[in-house]
């Protein structure tokens, strides 16, 4: 039973698990957007739900190439899971969490590409979150892409925020110890006279 807890503690130390409860909130709300058809206002002039299938990347980049963007999908998920694993001890909680939540936006529209012809019988991510500005209407999109967004954005800052810090830190080590060479070359001088 012991061995059993272990196992499941360290599973859930990985935050990989997460990655099962953001993929289903992602594909039920992309079910329920393609079922419904949705056509909904709700804010006036600022936000809709509006059911729409892109058939290519991140604004609509690559249209009809739906296999190719499965492949790479597939690629991207299976190096940053590799990348994942193999730095796994060196990653804090956030990073863990983080990693979770950009493998499960991956993956949210893989399943998409992949699968959504087989299954509802036509191609292209779901997407139906929709932001007008004025007169700009900008890309629609999915839960899927708010992971992906948010985990590479929040990544990239704590990286760069972690860096700063590691040279301000080095920095400060150095002129330490600049400052304690120099006191011993007085002291050494003292020592001569």
């Amino acid at each position: 039973m012991n061995k059993f807890k272990e196992i499941v503690h360290k599973l859930f130390a990985t935050w990989l698990w997460l990655i099962i409860p953001l993929i289903a909130l992602d594909q039920a709300t992309k079910m329920a957007a393609h079922f419904n058809e949705w056509n909904i206002t709700l804010i006036p002039n600022f936000l809709y739900l509006t059911y729409t299938r892109n058939t290519g990347g991140a604004w609509s980049i690559l249209s009809g190439n739906m296999a190719f963007l499965a492949v790479i999908s597939a690629v991207a998920f299976i190096v940053i899971f590799l990348f994942y694993l193999k730095n796994l001890m060196k990653q804090n909680t956030l990073k863990r969490i983080l990693f979770a939540v950009i493998l499960a936006g991956t993956l949210g529209n893989f399943i998409d590409r992949a699968f959504y012809k087989l299954f509802l019988g036509s191609e292209g991510v779901v997407d139906f979150i929709h932001f007008r500005f004025g007169t700009y209407d900008f890309p629609i999109f999915n839960v899927a892409d708010i992971l992906l967004t948010v985990g590479i954005i929040t990544f990239g800052v704590l990286i760069t925020v972690e860096d700063f810090k590691n040279k301000k830190l080095s920095a400060n080590a150095s002129e330490i110890e600049e400052g304690n060479t120099d006191e011993h070359n007085q002291d050494s001088k003292r020592s001569e006279e």
